[in-house]
């Protein structure tokens, strides 16, 4: 008698793992089925100063770039903004995110990691926007490309995949924050976000 109230103990025990890794399962996979966009960009800056006022009536003209010239010389060229993403639920239940990492990369190589710990409850429709800073330094991609290159990417609004914003939200289950495996693409132009600003 006792070790058939055993096995059914171990049957259950067995049962609420089974279920619990199901419903922590289909969490995670809802990360992926919110929608994540680019809202706006602000604070935009170039070497210390706003992008707009590298900008004239006849476009980028690197005579007037003094500011950059002796970045480039001090081989540290930051670039930093403010990117507002738009996470919305198009799904039928709520969606809850707990933190998210984020990485920026430039021509395909990682320029900037950040994290953002906010706990995000979104109902079906609802939506929010959540501020990522980031500041990095562009010298390396500066001296590689030829700056011209760099600033006509970020300048022209045709830097398609020249900035990319990724996210890899999570859920919170326990004390620990389960991220969602790989990182989700937000964003494969942010050069165009900036070239709007500028231009």
């Amino acid at each position: 008698m006792k070790r058939k109230n055993m096995n059914i103990l171990c049957i259950m025990f067995i049962g609420l793992l089974v279920s619990g890794c199901a419903i922590n399962k289909k969490q995670i996979d809802a990360l992926a089925n919110c929608d994540y966009t680019v809202e706006s960009l602000q604070d935009i800056r170039l070497a210390g100063r706003d992008m707009g006022s590298y900008t004239g009536k006849e476009g980028v003209n690197l005579a007037s770039l003094p500011g950059i010239a002796v970045a480039m010389l001090r081989q540290d060229l930051p670039l930093e903004a403010r990117i507002n993403m738009k996470v919305s639920n198009p799904t039928t239940t709520t969606t809850k995110i707990n933190s998210f990492k984020y990485l920026i990369e430039i021509q395909g190589k990682p320029l900037f990691e950040g994290t953002v710990n906010e706990n995000l409850h979104l109902a079906t429709g609802e939506s929010t926007v959540v501020p990522l800073t980031f500041k990095a330094n562009i010298f390396g991609t500066a001296k590689e490309n030829g700056i011209e290159s760099v600033l006509n990417e970020l300048f022209t609004r045709k830097g398609e995949g020249f900035l990319v914003l990724k996210i890899k939200p999570s859920i919170k289950i326990g004390n620990s924050n389960i991220y969602y495996p790989g990182y989700i693409t937000v964003d494969r132009n942010l050069a165009k976000s900036i070239g709007k600003l500028v231009m």
